[in-house]
This record gives structure tokens, sequence and C-alpha cells, in this order.
């Protein structure tokens, strides 16, 4: 654990807090590629074991939602990287974080679903006996998810995986495109990656309430990329103010067909 890693969980330790959730990032004109990349998985590494370090004292619901974050966070920095870094350390990484957030999935949608029982027909003052006993089975699935989240972390591929990253990326153990060096190419980068990823968004957008369920998500993970990447490279433009607006409104996309996402594997 490194010492923003140590002090985040203790910030949240002091205050209460049940979650340690990504900060903006503070990416430099000069940055070139590396110094992005670089930057941009540390802060969602340290973002996951912070809250890997609450889930430990204190197994919060958002701390396993922000744990799952961090990871979506960090895969999508690898995949956005990959045309300008390349190395087996990081094929690696994606691969493990990937395990991993698999693993945290059922602790996770068993919240969800218990959140959505609660508040929907469970308010109801004379709720149907039934959903007494989905609400047990519920439970149950997410009882069972919450000890596959706890081997997980304890597990010593898990720390191997954190410890293998840290060191890829502090020592930059890849293989760099000729221009990732070069003091402000991180710059350039953001615009053709931004362009690319909305260009795939408005694809996978197209005639949308017509599509299945599986291409709604399909959008939703593009909205969810392109939101990640412009969270990353906000602080390398000028429009501050265009730029939040842009990302808020990626923001409400993506809830809304999480939402049709979460409804859908419930009724699976």
């Amino acid at each position: 654990m490194t010492q923003e890693t140590e002090n985040a969980a203790s910030r949240a330790e002091a205050t209460g807090t049940v979650s340690v959730r990504a900060t903006p990032l503070r990416l430099s004109v000069n940055d070139s590629i590396e110094d992005a990349a670089s930057r941009i998985l540390l802060a969602a590494l340290d973002q996951f074991t912070a809250n890997a370090a609450i889930f430990a004292q204190a197994e919060t619901i958002e701390s396993v939602h922000q744990m799952r974050v961090a990871l979506r966070r960090l895969r999508a920095a690898l995949g956005l990287f990959r045309s300008a870094l390349v190395g087996a350390a990081l094929t690696t990484a994606a691969a493990r974080a990937k395990t991993i957030a698999s693993a945290l999935g059922p602790a996770r949608d068993g919240d969800v679903f218990l959140e959505m029982l609660d508040s929907g027909p469970g308010a109801m003052t004379e709720a149907a006996p039934i959903l007494s006993t989905l609400r047990a089975a519920v439970q149950r699935h997410r009882d069972a998810g919450y000890e596959t989240a706890r081997e997980t972390l304890r597990n010593e591929a898990t720390t191997v995986f954190v410890d293998d990253l840290r060191h890829a990326v502090t020592t930059r153990d890849w293989h760099a495109a000729p221009d990732a060096e070069t003091a402000g190419s991180a710059r350039d980068f953001a615009k053709t990656t931004l362009a690319r990823l909305r260009k795939r968004v408005l694809r996978k957008s197209r005639h949308l309430a017509t599509r299945t369920a599986e291409e709604r998500h399909a959008a939703r993970i593009a909205l969810k990329k392109a939101r990640y990447a412009a969270e990353f490279f906000e602080n390398l433009f000028e429009h501050r103010r265009a730029a939040r607006d842009f990302i808020h409104r990626l923001a409400e996309l993506q809830d809304a067909l999480g939402a049709d996402n979460d409804l859908a594997a419930a009724t699976v």
C-alpha cells in the first residue's frame, strides 16, 4: 500500500467515510503520453487499494462499488493506451483486473438488487409475502458474494496484481510508441482518442430505443469508456466548463442505460 493509499484509508476511517471515490487528475499540457498513462493508472490503482482497505475494516456497500469502479477505470485506461504502450506486464494486469472485478460482481449485484427491492416493492406497507422469500434468496446470494469478495481480496494473487502493476508503471516496463516520450504528446493523444470514442458512442447509440438489451449494453460500455477518457484528459484542455458538461451528459446517459441493464439482469 502506497503512502497515498494509506492516507486515503486513514482519512476515510477518521471521517467515517464508506468509500474513496476517484479524484480529479492533475495532468499537464507538457505531459508525455507516458506521463499521463502513469498518473492515470496509479490513480486508479490507489483508488482500488484504498477501498480494499476500507472493505477489510467495515465491508461497506460503497467500498465494493468503488473497488469495481477503480478496476473499470484501470481497464479502460489500459485499453486507451494500448496503441502507445505495449508490454506483457500491462496485458497481464488487464487480465488480472478483469478477474478481480468479476469476483466482486456478485457482491455488487446483490447490493443493487436488495436496494431495488427495498426501495420499490419492499417499501409498500402491505408487500406480498413472496417478496420476503425473494429478498431472503437475494440476501443469500449477496452474502455468498461478499464471502467471495473477502477471499479474493485476501488472496495472494490480488496482492501480486497490485504490486506487479505498480512496479511496471513506476519503472515504465513497456515498449513505447515513438512519440510517447515526447513532452506534450499526451494532449494530441487525448484529442485523437476522444474523437474516436465519440464516433463509437454515436455509432453504438443509433436507434437506441429499438435495440436489444445486449446492444444497449454495448452502447453503455462505449459511453462509459468515453466518459472515463474525458475525465482522464479533462485537465489538458482549456474549455473546462464545456468538458464538465460533456462528462455530465455522458454520465446521465450511462446511468440511464445502467438502470436498464440492472432491470434486464434482474429479470433473467
